[in-house]
């Protein structure tokens, strides 16, 4: 069953929130029509494109928030600009069949209620619980936090189906959100094996380095990257010159840890070459030796399938990453773990694998096939999204049926 689909995202222009960009390929190729709502950025300035199929419609990306403040003014201006763009939607002759909504902000939900009342299924896409990110962030609870967390149960329960991304996060949505567990699917974002695969290592990309050890995600402060140079600090101390680190991937601190590689005298040992498309990362990867994901526990780490992770298990890397519990589940014995938030002990790690092609070959082919078998790999998880879909509008329409007809205009007796 085809059928015309819309998806809103805030904060990642589209294509490059991998998580969106597999949905909306998925739903093309299986017959529907997909429109997705995106902000734009440097590398995606176009207000309105086709990608793949695709329909993309951007809106002007706001000032992105870099405190409490900041990210409330960011969500309002992008909700403003949004809700042009649907209004927009909301006139064309032909109305969606089901709109899915990607957190965060878990507000996005109320932007889609014209669609729905319009006959369109409602799929909340949970990324990211709120709460737990905003106590992360700032390190404390209080009014806000309680804000957020009615803000996420009410966005779930006005939701037709819920999808998110492993069982930790649905446990969530079916406790403190009280969704029943018929509408709430897990979708977990999985590498895709027509984009992530080996390719002929390019050795220029080591920059002179025996070792290379690579580090890919988006740069902000709660990635903790200068536990990171801490690493590669105590390493170049013990004369370890041959292992060099590439930290690939953009984000709001990202010359903050430029300025401190300088500051540190490291830039011999790290660099910082940008963000990578999926040529460069497979490039990156083929040739990295080790790959390192340093995420600290937290409420919200703990509960958190690391995509980064997945995609290192994908290429057979060896990983070295901290015992957070929903990564120690899916990856057991096949990566090394370092003590958490301890830079001398990930170096330590790092030393061990530096040492052993065999350990790192072991590791890598074990990761490998480990993610293999748990199904995590993304032509695995496409049935689930269909059928987060089927049941989105089996919902939408059983309500519709059990909804009083408006009432009718009396008629005048003769």
């Amino acid at each position: 069953m085809s059928g015309r689909i819309l998806i809103l995202v805030e904060n990642e222009p589209y294509p490059h929130d991998r998580r969106v960009r597999q949905e909306a390929l998925a739903l093309t190729e299986t017959g529907h029509e997909v429109t997705v709502v995106s902000p734009t950025s440097e590398r995606a300035p176009e207000l309105e494109t086709t990608i793949d199929g695709v329909r993309v419609l951007r809106f002007p990306c706001p000032p992105l928030g870099g405190g409490a403040v900041g990210y409330v003014r960011e969500y309002l201006l992008a909700g403003l600009r949004m809700r042009r763009l649907l209004r927009r939607l909301h006139k064309e002759e032909q109305p969606f069949d089901a709109v899915i909504v990607c957190n965060p902000p878990d507000l996005l939900i109320h932007l889609a209620r014209p669609l729905a009342r319009r006959g369109a299924a409602l799929i909340f896409d949970f990324h990211d619980p709120a709460p737990e990110l905003f106590e992360v962030m700032f390190e404390r609870r209080g009014l806000i936090h309680r804000v957020l967390l009615a803000l996420e149960r009410q966005a779930q329960r006005k939701a037709d189906v819920v999808m998110t991304v492993n069982e930790p996060c649905a446990d969530l949505v079916r406790g403190r959100g009280g969704v029943v567990r018929e509408n709430v699917f897990v979708l977990s974002t999985c590498p895709d094996p027509r984009r992530f695969y080996l390719v002929e290592p390019r050795p220029e990309l080591r920059r002179g380095h025996e070792i290379l050890v690579v580090w890919i995600g988006r740069m902000s402060r709660k990635e903790n990257l200068p536990l990171l140079l801490d690493a590669a600090a105590e390493l170049k101390r013990q004369g370890r010159d041959e292992i060099g680190f590439a930290i690939i991937g953009r984000g709001d601190v990202a010359e903050e840890i430029q300025a401190e590689i300088e500051r540190r005298g490291l830039s011999k040992t790290v660099f910082m070459p940008g963000e990578a498309d999926d040529e460069m990362l497979r490039g990156w990867l083929s040739t990295a030796d080790i790959c390192v994901s340093i995420d600290e526990h937290s409420q919200m780490s703990d509960r958190s399938l690391m995509v980064k992770v997945l995609e290192y298990m994908a290429m057979g890397r060896a990983i070295i990453q901290f015992p957070l519990t929903e990564m120690k589940r899916v990856c057991a014995d096949t990566t090394l773990y370092a003590q958490n938030g301890d830079a001398g002990d990930l170096g330590a790690q790092i030393r061990v694998l530096a040492d052993s092609p065999e350990l790192r070959l072991q590791l890598g082919e074990a990761a490998r096939a480990r993610l293999l078998e748990n199904g995590l790999s993304w032509p695995d998880q496409v049935p689930t999204l269909l059928a987060a879909l089927e049941r989105a509008q089996t919902v939408k329409q059983k309500v519709q049926r059990l909804r009083p007809a408006p009432p009718q205009p009396e008629q005048r007796q003769a």
